[in-house]
């Protein structure tokens, strides 16, 4: 079964899987790497042959810093894992845009980029903060890498009871073209490990702490 994704920080989707995230369709996750306090799993998907992936981790620092690290889209390449080159092509509002994203895939697998649909919501019950990013048809011209067209990604933020956040990070993608297994296991599991260490390791300095993030007012 090939699996993939290209998870990065960043963004991508279906609205089919979107609202299967949000709407709890069931998914058989296996643990498949716990360390250093960050979890990751992998679950199969009805009617997909490729696997979902989910990580979770606790963080020192506020929803307030996590928004801000990644609204701040040039700064992907710093710690989202695979990826290149980010930025926004579309401000719709605070809390929509479409972003693009680059995504550097090693060698021999062909580069991956995707142009998708940046979406920010608030629980209004749980206060949880949920980032959705669906790919989609429009954006940046042909460029040498293969164009993602199915897949979605997704950041969840909640503040605990003492202060720290709780992180999840949830990708079903499909990568549009065979990967050798050894690339499918660095993208399922390992890239979303090292983006989350990388995620952690920067909110963590303080390196966000005082930015303003004027969509969470929206929120």
């Amino acid at each position: 079964m090939k699996i993939k994704t290209l998870l990065i920080l960043v963004i991508l989707g279906s609205p089919l899987y979107v609202a299967a995230q949000i709407d709890g369709v069931e998914y058989d996750w296996q643990e498949k790497k716990n360390k250093q306090g960050i979890v990751i799993f992998t679950s199969s998907v009805k009617d997909s042959s490729f696997k979902a992936v989910r990580g979770v981790m606790t963080v020192n620092a506020s929803i307030a810093s996590l928004v801000a690290l990644v609204e701040d889209m040039p700064a992907c390449s710093d710690w989202a894992a695979l990826c290149k080159e980010s930025r926004i092509e579309e401000r719709i509002s605070v809390t929509e845009s479409y972003v693009y994203v680059y995504n550097d895939v090693p060698f021999p697998v062909s580069d991956r980029d995707v142009y998708a649909h940046v979406v920010w919501t608030k629980d209004p019950e749980t206060q949880r903060v949920t980032m959705t990013s669906t790919a989609t048809a429009g954006g940046t011209p042909k460029t040498g890498a293969v164009r993602i067209k199915d897949a979605v990604s997704q950041w969840h933020f909640t503040t605990n009871e003492d202060g720290t956040t709780k992180v999840e990070n949830f990708a079903h993608i499909n990568p549009n073209g065979p990967t050798p297994a050894w690339v499918t296991n660095m993208m399922l599991v390992d890239s979303p490990f090292k983006t989350m260490k990388n995620m952690r390791k920067i909110v963590e300095s303080g390196s966000y702490a005082d930015a303003k993030v004027p969509l969470l007012e929206k929120l």
